[in-house]
């Protein structure tokens, strides 16, 4: 790529530069370089901020003849590695940047610290690069959280936690354990599963990972104890004023102190 100018202003900085002619590019459709060229165009791509200002880089690339007869392209526009996506107005670093913004925040916050770094995007847009990234690919935990939560009024569902990174790996409708037992035996390599009190969670758990140490988690750990105080407390209610001391009375000490002041 030869850069032939760049504008600063205090509005944006403005780099033209055009792809040099002689180097060959792969066709998008069979990779075969062709360096035959049929037109030129223009296209205006957004980078990060340099300096705090917004980049523009307005770049002028090749349309070209693909010299491979079985292909079904005729014609294809040629790409920058590093720098052009096809049907992408924006580079590869700034994609990454909303993206990675994106899942921190979501919309409408990724939209607002994206202005702060001044790269204006609604929250729409920020939303729907957020739903193209692509999911990481699903790897059994070694510590597995499974706990109920409920959908609406009486609906509940399931919801599998990678207790070690926190963070979640499916939802599932229903408290089911045939469905939890499943879920394991496809996804092997459960060593420990944190869960509630639950025997439908206990049989799941049972019967598809059956070499895996069942635990109760910290919440349900509480809430357990502090429910069986309660009960304790509350059977032995009656038996509490018995044990606890009397109070003293301060008609003694009125007496004593009435007589140091005669």
């Amino acid at each position: 790529m030869l850069v032939v100018s760049a504008d600063v202003s205090d509005a944006v900085v403005a780099v033209r530069a055009r792809t040099r002619s002689s180097v060959p590019a792969g066709c998008t459709g069979c990779g075969q370089l062709s360096a035959w060229c049929h037109s030129r165009f223009a296209r205006r791509l957004a980078d990060v901020t340099l300096g705090g200002r917004p980049l523009r880089i307005d770049l002028s690339v090749r349309r070209l003849y693909c010299e491979n007869r079985t292909c079904p392209k005729v014609t294809f526009a040629e790409q920058v590695p590093g720098l052009t996506v096809r049907y992408q107005r924006r580079t590869p670093q700034l994609q990454r940047l909303v993206e990675a913004i994106g899942v921190v925040l979501a919309g409408r916050g990724g939209a607002r610290m994206l202005r702060i770094l001044n790269v204006t995007l609604s929250r729409c847009t920020v939303l729907s690069q957020l739903m193209r990234v692509p999911l990481p690919p699903l790897e059994a935990p070694r510590v597995l959280g499974v706990d109920d939560f409920a959908l609406y009024g009486d609906t509940y569902g399931t919801l599998l936690v990678d207790a070690t990174t926190r963070l979640p790996l499916t939802l599932r409708e229903g408290r089911d354990a045939e469905q939890l037992s499943h879920w394991l035996r496809e996804h092997p390599g459960v060593e420990v599963a944190c869960r509630d009190g639950s025997l439908t969670y206990r049989q799941g758990i049972t019967a598809g990972a059956p070499d895996a140490v069942q635990v109760s988690d910290r919440f349900h750990l509480w809430q357990g104890l502090s429910r069986r105080v309660h009960d304790i407390t509350s059977a032995h209610g009656g038996c509490l004023p018995a044990v606890l001391p009397r109070p003293r009375t301060d008609r003694g000490v009125g007496r004593e102190s009435a007589q140091v002041l005669e």
